[in-house]
């Protein structure tokens, strides 16, 4: 499976939101690990298990993802930036 199918495989159970946009550059593919569910009634995070984790393992693998915050992958024809919804909390 390619980098792309598994992205595509991912958003379709929900475990990531992917915006597509072309550019000059090639295609670029804003992608949010959907790792946050929302707060509970003491205002605490509550994280979100994935549906497929062992896809978002093999995706990350396949990125080769070292460190917490936001990367660009660079591939041919077209780029990755991954991101988590934890960030944005």
């Amino acid at each position: 499976m390619t980098i792309l199918e598994m992205m595509r495989e991912l958003e379709t159970c929900g475990d990531v939101t992917v915006w597509e946009h072309t550019t000059g550059e090639g295609t670029i593919y804003d992608v949010t690990m959907e790792d946050f569910e929302g707060f509970d009634e003491e205002w605490d995070e509550v994280m979100r298990d994935y549906e497929r984790e062992d896809l978002v393992d093999e995706f990350l693998e396949a990125l080769r993802v070292e460190g917490d915050f936001y990367y660009d992958y660079y591939f041919d024809g077209f780029r990755i930036n991954l991101g988590y919804a934890s960030y944005d909390i």
